[in-house]
Order: C-alpha cells, then sequence, then structure tokens
C-alpha cells in the first residue's frame, strides 16, 4: 500500500469519526430506537386514548420544551409530555425533511428528563421496580415522588366506559442518607427527628396538604418548605 492512499485511508477515517459524533436529536432517535415494534409502537406514537374520558399525562398534556439525558447524552429544548399512565415520554420532533414525528420512549433508555423546570430521574430502589421519580430536594435533603395514573371506571355522564384516574404518588424521603416511605400526614411527620415532628405537622395544617391528590404546585410547596424547615434545624 502506498504512502498516498494509507493517508487517504487516514483522512477518510478522521473525517467519519468527526461526523460521528455530530448527532442530530432525530439521528439519535432512530440509532436509539430504530424501528422495533415492541419497543416503540414503530416510533410513530398513535393515540389510544380517545375513548377514555380525561388525560394520562404530568401537567395538562401538551408537547412542552425541556431536556433529556437520552442514552447518557443530553439533549435540550425537545418538545415532550410525560405518560403517567404509560410511564413513557412521548417525544415531537422534526425530522431532516420537515415530517413532525411523535414516538414513545424507551424508558430504561432515558436517565433523567426536565420538564417546565420539573426535575426527574429514573431510579431503582430497594424491593422496588426502576421508575421515574420527581426530586426535590434542598442541601443535602431530598424528596422522591412517583406520579402514576391508572384506568378507572367512568363517572362522568359521557358514553365513555374508562376515565383515567387522579395521580397515585408514591413518596420517599431522604435525610442524613436514610431513606424512608411515607403516605399520609402521620408517616411525613414521623420521618423528621422526633424534635420537629411538632412543627412538620403544623406546616402540614397550614398548607391544608392533602396526599392523596395534590396538584403539582401544592406538592412542591408542601415538600420544599419542609425539607428547607429541616436544614434549618440541623444547621449548627
Amino acid at each position: 500500500m502506498t504512502a498516498k492512499v494509507t493517508l487517504l485511508i487516514n483522512f477518510m477515517v478522521l473525517v467519519l469519526a468527526t461526523l460521528n459524533g455530530q448527532v442530530s436529536f432525530p439521528d439519535r432517535v432512530v440509532r436509539a430506537f430504530g424501528s422495533d415494534q415492541e419497543l416503540v409502537n414503530g416510533i410513530q406514537f398513535s393515540n389510544h386514548y380517545g375513548r377514555i374520558d380525561d388525560q394520562p399525562y404530568f401537567l395538562d398534556g401538551k408537547f412542552q420544551d425541556g431536556s433529556v439525558y437520552l442514552n447518557s447524552q443530553l439533549y435540550e429544548h425537545v418538545m415532550f409530555r410525560y405518560n403517567l399512565y404509560s410511564q413513557k415520554l412521548e417525544i415531537e420532533y422534526h425530522s431532516k425533511e420537515g415530517h413532525l414525528n411523535q414516538f414513545m420512549s424507551v424508558s430504561e433508555k432515558i436517565s433523567s428528563f426536565s420538564l417546565n423546570g420539573h426535575l426527574f430521574k429514573r431510579m431503582k430502589f430497594p424491593g422496588e421496580a426502576a421508575a421515574f421519580y420527581q426530586v426535590l430536594s434542598s442541601g443535602s435533603s431530598v424528596c422522591y415522588i412517583a406520579w402514576k395514573k391508572k384506568l378507572g371506571t367512568s363517572k362522568t355522564s359521557s358514553n365513555k366506559e374508562h376515565e383515567f384516574t387522579p395521580p397515585e404518588l408514591t413518596y420517599s424521603l431522604k435525610l442524613d442518607q436514610e431513606l424512608v416511605h411515607f403516605h399520609n400526614r402521620k408517616t411525613f411527620r414521623d420521618a423528621f427527628p422526633e424534635q420537629m415532628q411538632k412543627k412538620i405537622s403544623r406546616l402540614v395544617k397550614q398548607q391544608k396538604y392533602s396526599f392523596k391528590h395534590p396538584t403539582v404546585m401544592e406538592v412542591e410547596t408542601m415538600m420544599m418548605a419542609a425539607l428547607q424547615l429541616y436544614e434549618r434545624e440541623i444547621t449548627p
């Protein structure tokens, strides 16, 4: 092999390697998900919820600008929504040809995402399956919240047989590296040090907080207030 041929081959390898590092979001979608029918419903999203009352999404169900860690790479300004029933992100993007595509992501390939300022991470706690948890933190203290929706019998006067339930929340609190689960006022209060428990009870009462069906804003306001109170109490 001549020196010129060797030089040409090395140049082409360098060019291809450089191009490979500049992967667009649509290209990354194809690489990550392909066209596997089982994984992504054929990439193209189809709405299965037309005959079900209410909607299954976190927030209002509109596609919103956010960021996604897909296969350990951060993508910003991605349009998507979080389906609490399927526990998948539904991502919207334009192909190189300008076509609008929507697809159901593979949850295992996404490590975290931020939707309209709300941070979620995919985590696995002992004895539980991996899931997305909203992460709220103050100092070293963290609250993890899993949001889910289920199908129930429709209670409206429409001709639809089923409806999506209000969000069901699973709460976990990490204080001093110890993870504690809670689900009501008592277990929430008991998750904190004994000398703080009266203050926590007053805080919950002041906020008129419902552990069953709070709004996103109510969750964040309540949990951040409790975490900040704890951080103040433990600070020398």
